[in-house]
């Protein structure tokens, strides 16, 4: 049985001490299945070249609200590639834009982002959590808030000339486990995953809030992956990031998480007849950021990436130096979203 909202704030809040501030802007246009149409908000400003949209989409009658960034550099004629990056619980859109600065990535590469909101049951009774922390089971192909951000996806590729091909999903915290549901129920969506501090797939909250608790068998959770995957079943590329003193999301659930994608990869190289992703990293790399966090990357075959910042809490590694958005990220870490793209990059469907 999933936890209340009440009891769930109770654990995040408990587990960090850390309640995010009120949202700084709200959608203002509403978006069809198959169309997207926006308006400038009045009392958002975000920095940067681009256009930064407020727009909303309708999932079967459940209105989702949602933010895209479009580069200045745009190209109606050329396909972009198009990152979908989800926040965490008490936290939204916006915040996620601002602390990650994965605007200025975006900015860089011709990449069109998109940040994704919640309905009003994740906004007002989930604590703007994603379900796949509280209800993991309802998160499948076609139904939950995985089948409303697939909408959107589908929507903003369908509104701008994006690159069907190179289209990457990403996300923190909540946002991280609703990433790893994403990866197995819509693989022929998204060309590669980045898992922020969240866990396995289908793990859901019980054990990875606050203390660690080994509450679900990584086996069955990489078989289930797989089998969610059906006929559309591949080897899915997972960068996977986690801080080491995270109060939060524990390290061990990143570390399982790696795990169950390294099963299910492997589950799907075998039904291909390919090779097994190696048990050992084929590379592992240390480094430190100038007068910043040490920090460790370990490779598998080139299908896997996770990145262990160490000393670092529940925050975004690098991202925003803005005063105004400190709570949210580390600048003293390595940056997350240069490498998150670095590793998209090189993987397409």
């Amino acid at each position: 049985m999933k936890p209340g909202p009440a009891r769930l704030l109770a654990l995040l809040a408990t587990a960090t001490g850390l309640l995010l501030p009120a949202p700084t802007a709200s959608a203002t246009s509403t978006a069809s299945a198959s169309s997207a149409t926006s308006t400038a908000s009045t009392s958002f400003v975000f920095p940067g070249p681009g256009s930064y949209l407020h727009q909303s989409y309708d999932s079967a009658g459940d209105v989702y609200d949602y933010s895209l960034y479009v580069p200045s550099g745009y190209d109606p004629g050329t396909p972009s590639p198009l990152v979908v990056l989800l926040h965490g619980c008490n936290s939204t859109a916006d915040q996620r834009a601002q602390s990650s600065a994965f605007n200025e990535v975006a900015e860089q590469r011709h990449a069109i982002v998109l940040y994704p909101d919640g309905d009003a049951y994740d906004r007002l009774l989930n604590g703007r959590c994603w379900r796949a922390v509280t209800d993991p089971q309802g998160e499948t192909r076609d139904r939950g808030d995985a089948a409303a951000i697939a909408g959107m996806t589908r929507a903003v590729a369908a509104a701008w000339n994006v690159d069907t091909s190179r289209t990457y999903a990403l996300g923190m915290s909540a946002g991280g486990f609703e990433t790893s549901m994403l990866g197995a129920d819509y693989p022929d969506l998204y060309a590669a995953i980045g898992v922020y501090s969240g866990a396995a797939y289908a793990h859901g909250l019980a054990g990875c809030a606050g203390p660690y608790l080994p509450t679900a068998d990584t086996t069955a959770l990489a078989q289930q992956a797989f089998e969610q995957m059906g006929p559309r079943r591949r080897p899915v590329p997972v960068i996977l990031f986690h801080g080491d003193a995270d109060p939060l999301v524990p390290y061990q659930c990143g570390l399982q998480a790696l795990e169950q994608w390294r099963r299910t990869d492997d589950l799907a190289l075998a039904a291909q007849g390919l090779p097994a992703i190696p048990a050992r990293p084929t590379r592992s790399t240390d480094a430190t950021v100038p007068g910043g966090r040490a920090y460790t990357t370990i490779e598998y075959g080139g299908l896997l990436e996770f990145w262990t910042v160490h000393g670092m809490a529940h925050t975004w590694s690098g991202g925003s130096t803005d005063p105004a958005v400190a709570r949210f990220s580390d600048p003293t870490g390595p940056d997350a979203s240069a490498a998150a793209w670095q590793f998209f990059a090189r993987h397409h469907l």
